[in-house]
């Protein structure tokens, strides 16, 4: 089943990241260069998760879904530099690839953090 909600946040936070970049896009045609595009790209996906996670313990994903990051330790909201590693986290390549073999992903276990029903 947790298997499951992490398949639909990723989903549902894709869809959402895509349609956020198609608008970026559009906006920023003018200012940015095609080639510079991908590398906007790129910092706006670790942004969105770091920013929504930060500020709300969730992303629009985990909204939907009803979960939230919580600390292991404390069981509350996460700190920044919790945060802050759970997303530079999700740059390691294979991270996705660890819920094949683990309910928690990577970022999950180096961030301390796991994802929780609400």
């Amino acid at each position: 089943m947790k298997r499951r909600i992490r398949l639909y946040n990723l989903l549902i936070d894709s869809t959402v990241f895509f349609i956020l970049v198609l608008l970026l896009s559009i906006l920023l045609k003018e200012y940015v260069e095609r080639e510079e595009l991908k590398y906007f790209m790129i910092l706006i996906y670790y942004l969105y998760y770091f920013f929504f996670e930060l500020i709300f313990g969730q992303t629009i994903g985990k909204m939907i879904t009803k979960t939230k990051i919580v600390d292991i330790k404390s069981g509350g909201k996460p700190g920044f530099i919790r945060i802050l590693i759970r997303t530079l986290s999700r740059l390691i390549p294979f991270d996705f690839l660890s819920y094949l073999f683990s309910s928690n992903g990577i970022h999950d276990k180096l961030s301390k953090t796991k994802l929780k029903s609400i």
